[in-house]
């Protein structure tokens, strides 16, 4: 028979789950079908299912954690979940992750023998404050301090206070100019605000990040990107640089790049400048 529309399956964690084969459903027990949504930076906790499940991403990406060995499902490809396996479901990416999922015998709660999830600490709320001195930039302004609370976030800090700027070509290239004696327009600069005393009471302060949608615009236009992934790079290593890291030597350039790609979901800055400086070395030695 043709299943034209499953039975939605209620979450309060933002997924959405419809069964269009299985044990709510359709009263299958051998095996169920469900397709999922799973919106960014969703997971679950650690489970060890009684079931084999295969799952097929449409759009988007699926991290899959198991046995403590993770696995990127991207879209088109498929990935395996034998059973007995402890596994970790998750949304590493900034988009959502459209996919199939197949167990055999059928998904039932009693069987994915889900793990209780670790109390969390109650921890201050990191601030973040956008200024827009740009014209076209109050569309970003939401986006931007979204961005920069998940970033932080994914980098385990809190009580934190990150100012943020979105400007033109000219205020960067006159700060560029000022503060590094570059007379030119540039992508992000970061300005640190330095340790306070101790027990300096309040949020920490990181300091400053200025965005250039002007040469955002340009940039993403040059290299097919999204205006919005294009900022999303400027941002995840002006903030980086705030916290102290740098590319200038491999070792750290490596570290950054990781840590670019943890927020990003992909490549970012760093690790697209270190294949270029690669592609430079080889050519010389041809």
């Amino acid at each position: 028979m043709k299943l034209r529309k499953g039975k939605v399956i209620p979450r309060d964690d933002g997924k959405r789950i419809e069964e269009f084969v299985g044990v709510a459903s359709t009263q299958t027990e051998s095996a169920s079908v469900a397709r999922m949504r799973a919106p960014p930076g969703w997971s679950e906790p650690a489970q060890k299912p009684e079931f084999d499940e295969v799952v097929l991403v449409l759009t988007g990406e699926l991290t899959l954690v198991v046995d403590g060995k993770r696995e990127r499902i991207g879209a088109g490809e498929v990935g395996l979940v034998p059973r007995g396996k402890r596994v970790v479901y998750r949304n590493d990416s900034q988009g959502a992750c459209d996919y199939w999922s197949i167990c055999a015998p059928a998904f039932r709660v009693e069987l994915a023998h889900m793990e209780k999830p670790a109390p969390k600490a109650k921890a201050a709320d990191n601030h973040v404050t956008v200024q827009v001195a740009h014209g076209q930039g109050a569309d970003y302004e939401r986006l931007l301090t979204t961005w920069s609370r998940d970033y932080l976030k994914r980098l385990g800090l809190t009580d934190c206070e990150l100012s943020l700027s979105l400007v033109g070509d000219r205020a960067i290239r006159r700060l560029n100019r000022t503060w590094r004696q570059k007379d030119k327009a540039t992508d992000v600069l970061s300005f640190p605000a330095g340790d306070l005393p101790k027990g300096t009471p309040g949020p920490r302060p990181l300091g400053d990040v200025v965005i250039s949608l002007d040469t955002a615009k340009r940039q993403a236009k040059e290299y097919g990107r999204t205006l919005e992934s294009e900022m999303g790079r400027y941002l995840a290593h002006g903030l980086l640089h705030l916290l102290g890291h740098d590319h200038e030597k491999p070792r750290d350039a490596k570290r950054m790049a990781a840590l670019e790609e943890q927020l990003l979901g992909e490549r970012g800055m760093v690790a697209d400048s270190l294949t270029i400086d690669s592609r430079a070395r080889r050519a010389k030695l041809i």
